[in-house]
């Protein structure tokens, strides 16, 4: 791709993702319990693969997902994502249409030569809050509403390192220092009453602390070309620190929009709070090609039975299990722009086709049914190529890739009057390969 084109794709990504980050509006029942809905740590062609990281290893990308992928790195990678959501939230008795956009990540990951390894930096979201819940009953003439709002959640900045401590062994770690602000509003409203008390509880949340992942890799080259990819992560549990504002009232409500303030109950400004986020433990195998072809299995346990609110309490959350499959293949990953003949299908074997399935157990308990989760995908990954000449005078072909994913995701049930979220997502992202920070031959 000439620099023009390549010029156009990071204004297009870094536009769109500027876009959906002032306007991420995320919305989901199921965030209002703990610190909201975990986000997943992987970039686009992770997600193309049934958010498969573990055993991922490539000269030209890395995974957050496992990170002695690092060690792998012979350029330098840069990731960037978007994402946006179109979906249906319903019960048995009704459903609701929405949309919602935001960042999924921004990294740098390069390699280290002398230390047989890479370095990466990255920015991501942590968990996500963003709900809006109206309960509305009628009793002798009179309207009774239950609402309950939210929104934030954390985000996360991660430094990882690895190294390759023996040709088929690699090792590696992510220090992730987490932070953010969760905000919720439950009211009990009586609107156009003035002869009701409505009342209302605004708490807001401020939680940071460090969280690490350790990370090991055994990979086997055989000479047919066969490689084998077996990937272990272990990340910590931590408390995340920080402080509580609480503020409760009464106040009476005139026309459905006017408050009259009648009495404050709780004012609490920065009070201590603690939050026990919990320890996991994934396990993954890869077989493949090179870039050509790779079938990947995924297992994760999540210990949320550790978990623990301000208040100390577990929520009645359980261990979480999740099991996930992918598979891509690229007849021809080096894209070659200078063939004359069939320059289109040239092109077509060098996409990377990929699908993808994976399955939460879940670790909400509602009415003794666990809220588990499903989802679907498939993903293209575009080539667009760079022709490097390295300080002995050589010429190599860098390829880079523009990835479009989609997935369908189902989360919760309808059953006992649950809530189930059916939703699309389109994940937009860019990896881009190039060989930066070299030492020149010559000054």
């Amino acid at each position: 791709m000439h620099l023009k084109y390549r010029l156009a794709s990071f204004l297009f990504i870094f536009g769109f993702s500027f876009q959906a980050g002032a306007q991420q509006n995320f919305r989901s029942p199921y965030s209002l319990f703990g610190i909201g809905v975990p986000h997943y740590s992987g970039f686009a062609d992770n997600i193309a693969v049934g958010r498969n990281g573990g055993a991922y290893r490539f000269e030209g990308n890395f995974s957050f997902d496992n990170p002695a992928s690092l060690s792998a790195l012979k350029q330098s990678a840069f990731n960037v994502a978007t994402y946006m959501d179109l979906g249906n939230v319903s019960n048995s008795a009704e459903s609701q249409k929405f949309t919602n956009s935001g960042f999924n990540n921004i990294a740098l990951g390069v390699p280290v030569e002398k230390l047989r390894g890479g370095l990466a930096i990255g920015l991501l979201p942590f968990s996500d809050v963003g709900y809006n819940i109206v309960n509305i009953k009628d009793s002798s003439g009179i309207s009774l509403r239950n609402e309950f709002e939210g929104n934030g959640g954390l985000s996360r900045f991660n430094l990882g390192f690895a190294s390759e401590i023996h040709p088929n062994i690699s090792v590696g770690f992510n220090y992730s220092y987490l932070f953010g602000q969760v905000s919720e509003t439950q009211r009990r409203r009586y609107p156009g009453s003035r002869f009701m008390t409505s009342y209302a509880e605004e708490n807001s949340i401020f939680l940071k602390g460090s969280q690490f992942d350790l990370g090991m890799q055994i990979h086997l080259n055989k000479d047919s070309g066969t490689r084998h990819i077996l990937g272990l992560v272990f990340t910590t549990g931590t408390k995340l620190k920080g402080e509580v504002d609480r503020f409760a009232y009464t106040y009476t409500e005139y026309f459905t929009s006017t408050e009259v303030l009648w009495d404050t109950i709780l004012n609490i400004r920065g009070n201590n709070a603690t939050v026990k986020i919990p320890s996991s433990i994934s396990l993954s195998y890869a077989v493949g090609n090179q870039e050509k072809w790779q079938l990947m299995a995924g297992f994760k346990n999540t210990n949320w039975s550790q978990y623990r609110n301000i208040f100390n309490d577990n929520s009645n959350f359980s261990n979480d299990q999740k099991y996930s499959l992918g598979f891509f293949i690229c007849p021809q990953p080096i894209y070659d722009r200078t063939v004359k003949d069939n320059k289109i299908q040239n092109y077509l074997k060098s996409i990377r086709y990929s699908v993808g399935v994976n399955h939460n157990t879940g670790y909400i308990n509602i009415n003794d049914t666990k809220i588990s989760e499903t989802g679907f995908s498939a993903g293209l990954g575009f080539p667009f190529v760079k022709m490097h000449k390295k300080p002995d005078g050589t010429r190599v072909r860098i390829t880079s890739r523009i990835f479009v994913t989609g997935e369908y995701v189902t989360r919760g049930t309808q059953k006992d009057n649950l809530i189930r979220e059916d939703f699309f997502r389109i994940t937009l992202g860019l990896n881009f390969s190039d060989s930066w920070f070299n030492k020149r031959l010559f000054n």
